[in-house]
């Protein structure tokens, strides 16, 4: 299943809001509607280089691979709302982090 323009439209908000109420996060980046994005494709994007070179410095870059993880994990009840308010009861997200040479892709599947 494939989300429609105004489902991806309402996602993206609640992803912007997510990154807003982080206070870490909100800090070290400038456009907080950036970071997380899912596509028209429903390609889940983590575009990580947006942040200031010191938060990769202390967050991202010594683990990549678990900063990952544990961003999916901690936006993961926020993805549950939006799939509770869409009467969804699960969804499979292809997710890509990406922090300049490095990426990382990953199929998630998020069930209510």
């Amino acid at each position: 299943m494939i989300l429609n323009e105004e489902q991806v439209i309402s996602f993206n908000r609640f992803a912007a809001a997510f990154v807003t109420a982080n206070k870490y996060m909100s800090k070290a980046i400038s456009r907080h509607n950036k970071l997380i994005v899912l596509t028209e494709s429903n390609r889940l994007i983590f575009d990580f280089n947006g942040f200031t070179e010191e938060y990769q410095r202390k967050f991202i870059l010594n683990n990549f691979e678990l900063y990952c993880t544990s961003l999916f994990i901690a936006f993961k009840p926020r993805i549950v709302t939006f799939l509770k308010n869409e009467g969804m009861t699960s969804y499979s997200f292809d997710c890509v982090f990406l922090l300049g040479d490095r990426g990382l892709t990953k199929i998630e599947i998020v069930k209510v």
